[in-house]
């Protein structure tokens, strides 16, 4: 009986580890399609009487330039057909929060130039993303989308995998010891 219960312990903390204590979130992911043709024209202001436009050229260039160049980012997005949701929503017609960080941060730049659009891309890389715990940088260098709350990292934290381990191995051994301490016979 008691090894029964045991049992059921052991399965039942390790079932609680494996879905709830990894952090992981279960939040439905929406299907993702790669962008139908052109990207669109994104305005900005840099004063009340200059703006600029960041055209489909541009965005080119700097996923080219930035987001696939692993001196910024070390994920490798340019195998991804879906990288461009990295700045824009889902319709690939506006911006999603991230990309509009980057925006208001190239505002106070200038003109949408590769070197301003790095600079704009440094200004934000260590603000806070939608994923929790994780700021714009850690969730791109993870392969996670930083404006979708809903994006799960596919590079796992390896110290944060050996503490998830750690701590079920840790409740293993301890139900096994109490498991012999309590049952030796007197």
């Amino acid at each position: 009986m008691n090894k029964k219960v045991l049992l059921m312990g052991v399965v039942s903390l390790t079932l609680m580890f494996i879905l709830g204590g990894t952090g992981t979130s279960f939040a439905s992911t929406p299907v993702l399609s790669p962008p139908s043709g052109t990207l669109p024209s994104v305005n900005y202001w840099v004063s009340s009487t200059v703006h600029y436009s960041v055209t489909n050229s541009e965005w080119n260039s700097l996923f080219k330039d930035v987001y696939d160049n692993s001196s910024y980012v070390s994920y490798n997005w340019s195998s991804n057909l879906t990288q461009y949701l990295i700045i824009f929503d889902l319709s690939y017609q506006g911006l999603n929060p991230y990309g509009l960080q980057f925006i208001l941060a190239l505002s106070t730049i200038g003109f949408p130039s590769i070197g301003n659009m790095s600079k704009a891309f440094n200004m934000t890389k260590n603000k806070q993303s939608q994923i929790s715990g994780y700021n714009n940088i850690q969730a791109l260098n993870a392969g996670a989308y930083p404006g979708y709350s809903w994006s799960v990292p596919i590079v796992k934290n390896t110290n944060k995998i050996y503490e998830e381990y750690g701590t079920l191995i840790a409740i293993v051994a301890s139900i096994f010891i109490l498991y012999f301490i309590f049952n030796r016979k007197k």
